[in-house]
Parts: C-alpha cells; sequence; structure tokens
C-alpha cells in the first residue's frame, strides 16, 4: 500500500443561501476512497481562495476559519498516517474522528452484529421474521469459525480469500452441511462484505476472487399418479386430512405456502373472464399474482369457508405452522406410498409441472400465475415431464419411420 492521500476544499456554491454564503467542505481521497465532511463554516464563495485553500481577510472571522482549516488539515494527517501504519486506512473512519466518533478498527463481528440488527428493526416493514433468523444462524456459524481459530473477533483487513474458503470447509466438516447450505451463508457473509466496502471500511471484497456456486438440486413435484393417488387417499385423522387438502389447494393454484397461510376473502373475486380468481401480492416479493381457480381449488376453498366471499378481511384456511405442515407432509407420502420428499414447496412445483405446463399452459401464465417477475424464475419450477417429452415426439414419430 502506497501513501497519498489528498485533503481538498471547496464551497458548495450550489448550496447557497439567502445571506449569499455556502458551505465550506473538505474532501478526502485516498486510492479508491472518497469521503467528506462539512468544516462547520459558511463563506462567500467570492472570499474563497481555491489555490491557497483560504478565505480571503474581507470575510468576517477570516483568521479563525483559516486556522481551523490549518487544523484540520494537521488532524486528518496525522490520523492517516496511524492507520498507513497498521495497514488499514478507512477514510470514513476518520469523518468519524472529526465528528466525535471515533471508534475503534471496525471487526467482523461487529460488522455482522450491526447489520443484523437493522435487518431486525426492519421486520414487518421489509423483511421477514423468516430473513432475520436465516442472518442470525450464519451470524452463529461465523462465530463458531472464530471459535475454531482460537479467535474471538477479527480486523475486517484479515477477511480474505483464505478466511472465507476456510470457512466454507468449516461448515462442511464441522457441521455437516452440504454444497448449497454452505453457498447460503457464503451469500450472507458477502452481503455483509459489500455492506462494508460500500462504507468505505474496506477496501475491495476478497470475494471478487471466490466464486460462490449452487449446484443444481432435484426439487421433487407430483405426477399426475401421485397426485391422483393423495387426492384419493381418505384419512381418519383429522390433522393429516387438514394438511392433504391444503398441499392440494396448493397443487391446483400454485399458491406459497406464506400466500396459503395469509388468504384472505378480499383475496378471491370475481376475474376478467366473470370466473372466480385467486388476486394477491405475493407475501415474499409483493408481486402481483393473478390466478383462475379449477373447480377442485374452489371446491376445497369452499370445504373449510363457504361464505369466503362474504369475508373480506378473514383467513380462510385452518393452516398449520410451516414445520408441522412439512412434517405432516411426509407421513402423507409414506401412507401413499410416495418416495419423493415432499413439503409445501412441492406443491407449488406440481401446479407449475404437472398441472399448467403439462396441459399447455404457457411459461408465461405460469409466471403470472405464480407471481413470478421474469419466466428465468419459473423455469425454475415448471419442469417439463417424460410423459410431455414422450407424448410431443409421438406426434412426430410417423414422420420418421
Amino acid at each position: 500500500m502506497s501513501s497519498g492521500l489528498k485533503v481538498y476544499f471547496f464551497v458548495y456554491s450550489s448550496k447557497i443561501n439567502v445571506k449569499g454564503t455556502a458551505p465550506l467542505i473538505m474532501r478526502l481521497k485516498f486510492q479508491k476512497q472518497t469521503a467528506q465532511i462539512c468544516t462547520g463554516f459558511s463563506i462567500r464563495p467570492s472570499n474563497w481562495q481555491s489555490d491557497k485553500y483560504q478565505v480571503r481577510t474581507s470575510e468576517n472571522n477570516s483568521s479563525g476559519i483559516n486556522q481551523h482549516i490549518k487544523d484540520l488539515q494537521l488532524k486528518v494527517h496525522r490520523l492517516f498516517s496511524q492507520m498507513f501504519q497498521n495497514d488499514e486506512v478507512y477514510l470514513q473512519n476518520i469523518i468519524d474522528n472529526l465528528k466525535g466518533n471515533e471508534q475503534a478498527p471496525l471487526t467482523l463481528k461487529v460488522l455482522v452484529e450491526k447489520y443484523n440488527n437493522v435487518i431486525k428493526e426492519r421486520v414487518g416493514v421489509d423483511y421477514k421474521i423468516a430473513t432475520y433468523k436465516k442472518y442470525k444462524i450464519t451470524e452463529s456459524k461465523i462465530s463458531d469459525y472464530l471459535h475454531f481459530l482460537g479467535k474471538k473477533d477479527i480486523r475486517l483487513k484479515e477477511l480474505n480469500l483464505g478466511f472465507i474458503d476456510g470457512f466454507n470447509s468449516f461448515m462442511k466438516q464441522h457441521y455437516g452441511n452440504d454444497q448449497n447450505t454452505t453457498c447460503k451463508h457464503l451469500k450472507i457473509l458477502k452481503t455483509y462484505v459489500k455492506h462494508a466496502v460500500s462504507l468505505d471500511y474496506l477496501l475491495k471484497s476478497p470475494f471478487e476472487n471466490f466464486k460462490v456456486t449452487y449446484r443444481p438440486k432435484e426439487k421433487p413435484y407430483l405426477t399426475l399418479d401421485e397426485l391422483k393417488r393423495i387426492e384419493n387417499k381418505k384419512f381418519n385423522i383429522p390433522r393429516l386430512q387438514i394438511v392433504k387438502d391444503l398441499f392440494l389447494i396448493q397443487c391446483y393454484t400454485g399458491l406459497s405456502f406464506s400466500d396459503l397461510y395469509e388468504l384472505k376473502g378480499e383475496n378471491v373475486s370475481v376475474g376478467i373472464d366473470g370466473n372466480i380468481w385467486i388476486i394477491k401480492n405475493r407475501i415474499k416479493t409483493n408481486v402481483r399474482s393473478a390466478i383462475p381457480l379449477l373447480p377442485k381449488a374452489i371446491e376445497l376453498i369452499s370445504k373449510y369457508n363457504k361464505n369466503f366471499n362474504e369475508k373480506p378481511k378473514e383467513l380462510l384456511l385452518p393452516v398449520y405452522k410451516i414445520q408441522r405442515y412439512n412434517s405432516y407432509l411426509k407421513e402423507i407420502a409414506d401412507l401413499c406410498e410416495i418416495t419423493k420428499s415432499l413439503s409445501s414447496h412441492a406443491g407449488r412445483r406440481t401446479f407449475a409441472s404437472t398441472i399448467a405446463l403439462g396441459n399447455g399452459i404457457s411459461i408465461e401464465s405460469i409466471a403470472q400465475m405464480l407471481g413470478h417477475s421474469n419466466t428465468r424464475i419459473t423455469h425454475q419450477y415448471a419442469r417439463v415431464s417424460d410423459l410431455k417429452v414422450a407424448n410431443e415426439m409421438k406426434m412426430i414419430s410417423n414422420k420418421f419411420t
């Protein structure tokens, strides 16, 4: 790292006030970092000598302002020199110091804790509680890894490629996490680092030389035969019958679990064709989802709420919490002799693949019903089945006999 701090002073003339004065600003530049602070003085632009970084004597309190400029320069260079010797120059820390908010160099755990606290404060505004919990799990794993290294914390400048690679290996060996799980936590760590870079607490992200790569994973959905098997199965245990019905609603509408959970009477209305639709903004993304309801979906919703159109603000369905819901689905799969690992998301994929795409619905229409902002996301849900391939190939087989 080479020295090269540049300190500039200038009058912010576009902010001139009714008195004809404008703020005097100090700007710092070092390598790719830039930071600035108001000196606390406002002067007449005509009294500023930009080549000397001084105000003319015609300006009120000119000697005091000029002395303050010199004092600022001395203090900035002193702080810079201390940082430069420690090989960690962060201009924002200099600004914080000048504002009286002197802090020790930002560490990884402090950065993570501060970022997660911001998410916590915004839960219910633009974050879900599940997102906060996910970030807290990553925070816990980072803390465990630091403990494994025999450290309580590290400075941000120690956050290098070796640390990231080591954290990746630690999660696989210590927790038994697979590639996609470790990638999820590495992606969150990358978010923390990106935030630090944006605040000039890091010069560059060590992730520039580390690629977070997810492995394609088979995501189960039901074939038509498997769907019928569940549909025709009768359960004497109420909890299983309820979850079966709710899962079938997902299979025939494509609703995600959170949207199923929050489904209200006001979301079910008459659509453009005069038939009953579910029209709502998705809980996760706030993207509009518009789903013309199949007769089976209407029948199932009516089973639990016959007068759903008269209760606009009431929840329509008796949905369990996600953990119990998925647990009961696995029980249902076993009883129906289905070997696939069922979860609520399998219902959404079944709608996209077996119900919609398998019956000729376009990917664009499926995207709108699922509430996707683009079809690239939809392709992850709507999978072409072997049966569809077989049927389409049969149409051209005579041409190649």
